[in-house]
């Protein structure tokens, strides 16, 4: 009885937060004992723990939060980074996340250092909490071209045996491969059963990898003793998101119930307005958009104060201090590092690169609200000398009007709302809330002018129509926009791929992968053995097969198994 009362107990908490982020608050109203009650956790599984430069790092991302977060959809994004034991961030990539957790690559920059780095992974929420309660896991990075070591700074050293090994558990599954030699290109055929799996989730990780780069231990990173919670995020319930906060320039105070606009540079251009909250703070939800956009927000000024607005970052800046590990460097790990680094580079120069194309171009083909009511093509008309000319003449459905010394439009209609609210006035998407500085703009820079004359409702904010215009370059004009707005590139979501190259169908190209075969996610039930198939490639030497999965305590749990290939 007690257990049912406080799982009801949690799932009200959990409602009541819902709905703050429905009602589209930038921060939610919650103290610090229901916080302890709404903790997430992930647990990050890779490929394997050692990789040369410009390599992809392989994972899959186990969701070990509660039931009640995880049946709630609590996030849909997690985040992951490959930083430095002092928390300098090198590589950092958003992957959808669901109840089940998230699968994906993240490629190792030329750049870095020889040395031990960390993995690691949250949510957007566990950024309210301790940057030490994010899941953190040690990879080693080889550079063949630079000879600099990573070297600490000021954290804490911990040798390699005062590591901590990962729990192995040889007993309640069983990996059986057939037999333990292989010829070259060889297809090798696993099975995999277990005695025991009830305390395991019905997913495994199961990959094949060189001897030497498979080596589970890690330092344990310190947590705290007491548990902090700062409000500042929401969870992302319903995908990737973007916030900050509006202040005056003059004082830096923040602007309470400011019109922040927002405008999506992508294939159909979309365009998004908030209120901020009684805190200067707002929040757009951008779903689940891929890729690099060119994004603008700006802010609307009442006259008598200039806004600014300030960005969040995407990637949590908290500071933390990780153990340092130097990296190993006796005979036998270099012999593994040159094997490793030849294979990468032989690898890379016989890989057919796919490129793709990330940055989406401006097009002004498609509208985010639709077909407008009217059209205005100016080349169709007898050139006028003034925009303002154009509305006056050629617009009937929409007036210009002048309130004290500031110049509106207003969209004409029988619906009484088109009286009582603005009109959303777009420039390419961009909304502009100078009426003045649109009016300036060339006529011969203008395509057209599209017109809704009923009301529009984007949210809480209401517009009495929407007036948009499109230049002919997609350039906005020339229009001089206003120094409360700003361009940013903003990264969006990434693939969830994560998976090995295609063995190459010819034997003119080799095959010589560090990773023989990556699985992310197998289905697994413990009443019947699951079956996996891959080639042994064209490297000679030890490998070993490793399973992986998570118990019902959030634990990892392996289980390996060696093969050789000749």
């Amino acid at each position: 009885m007690k257990s049912l009362s406080y799982r009801f107990y949690i799932l009200i908490v959990i409602l009541i937060v819902v709905m703050n982020v429905n009602q589209g608050q930038a921060q939610p109203k919650i103290g610090l004992k229901d916080a302890g009650m709404l903790v997430e956790k992930t647990v990050l599984i890779t490929d394997r723990e050692t990789y040369s430069v410009e390599e992809n790092i392989l994972f899959t991302a186990f969701n070990v939060s509660s039931a009640q977060l995880r049946n709630s959809d609590w996030s849909n994004v997690l985040y992951v980074e490959l930083v430095s034991p002092d928390g300098e961030a090198f590589a950092q990539r958003k992957y959808v996340y669901h109840q089940d957790g998230s699968t994906g690559s993240l490629k190792i920059p030329v750049n870095l250092l020889t040395g031990n780095y960390y993995l690691r992974a949250y949510t957007r929420w566990m950024r309210d909490y301790s940057p030490y309660n994010y899941f953190y896991k040690m990879i080693t990075v080889i550079n063949p071209f630079r000879p600099e070591l990573l070297e600490p700074s000021g954290n804490k050293v911990i040798h390699g045996n005062d590591l901590k090994p990962a729990l192995v558990n040889t007993s309640d599954v069983i990996i059986q491969t057939g037999k333990k030699s292989y010829s070259k290109r060889e297809q090798v055929d696993l099975e995999i059963s277990a005695i025991n799996g009830e305390d395991l989730t019905n997913l495994l990780t199961v990959s094949v990898v060189p001897k030497g780069t498979y080596l589970p231990l890690s330092p344990e990173v310190p947590g705290l003793q007491k548990m902090i919670f700062l409000p500042n995020f929401i969870p992302e319930t319903r995908g990737l998101s973007i916030s900050g906060k509006v202040v005056n320039q003059a004082d830096s105070l923040p602007l309470p119930y400011t019109l922040v606009g927002l405008t999506i540079f992508k294939e159909n251009p979309e365009n998004r307005n908030v209120l901020s909250n009684e805190k200067g703070q707002f929040f757009f939800d951008l779903a689940t958009l891929k890729g690099e956009y060119e994004i603008f927000i700006s802010a609307k000024s009442n006259g008598q104060q200039m806004p600014l607005i300030l960005v969040d970052n995407d990637f949590s800046t908290q500071t933390i201090e990780l153990p340092y590990v130097p990296v190993d460097l006796s005979e036998e790990s270099k012999k593994c590092y040159q094997s490793l680094i030849f294979n990468s580079q032989i690898q890379e120069l016989y890989r057919q690169q796919t490129i793709e194309e990330e940055m989406k171009s401006f097009s002004s083909d498609s509208s985010f609200y639709g077909l407008p009511d009217f059209v205005l093509p100016l080349k169709v008309y007898i050139d006028m000398p003034t925009i303002k000319d154009y509305v006056s003449e050629l617009m009937p459905q929409v007036g210009i009007r002048h309130e004290g010394k500031r110049t509106v439009l207003k969209v004409l209609g029988p619906y009484s709302d088109l009286s009582v609210y603005e009109p959303m006035v777009l420039v390419d998407m961009v909304p502009v809330f100078d009426i003045d500085r649109v009016l300036k703009i060339a006529p011969e820079k203008i395509e057209r002018v599209e017109v809704v004359t009923k009301p529009y409702v984007r949210g809480d904010i209401v517009y009495g129509g929407i007036i948009s215009f499109f230049s002919k370059k997609g350039d906005l004009a020339g229009i001089d926009l206003p120094s409360a707005g700003r361009f940013i590139t903003y990264s969006m979501l990434n693939s969830n791929a994560s998976q090995v190259d295609a063995n190459p169908a010819s034997t003119r190209i080799p095959d010589l992968q560090n990773c023989l075969y990556w699985n992310p996610a197998l289905k697994f039930k413990a009443t019947e053995p699951a079956k996996v198939s891959f080639n042994t490639g064209d490297c000679s030497g030890e490998y070993v097969v490793v399973v992986r999965g998570v118990d019902k305590d959030g634990k990892i749990k392996i289980w390996s198994s060696e093969i050789r290939v000749d």
